[in-house]
């Protein structure tokens, strides 16, 4: 029993030996961080920005329905419409050897050019994950690096990456549509006007009325069209997009990656 007239700072860690160990809980979650980054590292490359949604994101590798009761969470945390998970790779992708030849060359010197054609050629072996046969000689540890790389497709539509772990391809859809574009300038909006009330230090529970004020006309084109979503994600009961001076109590300036934006918000 816990003294409470010690600081809580000065206590023991209590014993959790009594609970068991989730081993395939961890590592099925280690999974999952590694296809969050791997997918947010694809978005940083093509800049693609996360508040804009993407179509759909597979999973592609031996038993990688694993995943599936953990989609909700990937999805969100990389903004997808749809995940799922599939089990052939070969389609996708192949293993590819690399030598490091600094590592061997002095000790392999008369024998590089061979292991460099069969290298290439793709005449080896693996005998472990640290140790592969080729051209008669065994390369161990650091001396190789295999890893599973995309074949050719459609780069405009997709980015196929293998995870650190080169046990799981992930092909994210990079296709952006109309329809998605205008959903993210929807949720730019919002952290607009979410990031206005906090600057006007209004209540977490306080209900607006908002005007907005773009040059841009496809941001009030899009705040319209998606008013509804706006005001449930704001708490307003009412957008109105103005085309002159904003007459609300509190106006702010923002800059939206498609254009400027006048956020107006009353009581």
């Amino acid at each position: 029993m816990i003294d409470r007239k010690i600081s809580v700072h000065l206590q023991d860690f209590p014993d959790v030996s009594f609970l068991p160990d989730e081993v395939k809980l961890v590592a099925d979650m280690d999974l999952v961080r590694a296809i969050c980054s791997t997918a947010l590292s694809i978005r940083d490359n093509k800049n693609l920005r996360v508040r804009l949604p993407l179509k759909s994101l597979t999973i592609i590798g031996k038993n990688s329905a694993r995943i599936l009761p953990f989609k909700e969470i990937i999805a969100e945390e990389i903004n997808v419409k749809s995940l799922e998970a599939k089990e052939e790779i070969a389609d996708l992708a192949e293993l590819k050897l690399q030598v490091n030849f600094k590592k061997i060359g002095a000790k392999y010197g008369p024998k590089i050019k061979e292991i460099t054609a069969a290298t290439k050629s793709g005449e080896w072996k693996k005998i472990s994950d640290k140790e592969i046969e080729i051209s008669g000689v065994t390369l161990v540890d650091d001396e190789f690096e295999i890893k599973l790389t995309a074949k050719n497709h459609d780069e405009k539509k997709f980015a196929i990456l293998a995870l650190p772990t080169n046990d799981y391809l992930i092909s994210l859809d990079i296709e952006v549509t109309k329809d998605l574009e205008d959903e993210g300038i929807a949720r730019d909006i919002v952290r607009a006007v979410q990031q206005n009330r906090k600057d006007a230090d209004l209540n977490i529970s306080d209900r607006i009325k908002l005007q907005l004020i773009s040059t841009n006309p496809r941001i009030l084109e899009v705040a319209k069209n998606f008013s509804p979503y706006i005001c449930e994600q704001v708490l307003a009961d009412n957008l109105e997009c103005v085309s002159e001076k904003i007459s609300a109590k509190f106006s702010f300036e923002n800059k939206l990656d498609d254009g400027d934006l006048t956020v107006g918000i009353s009581l």
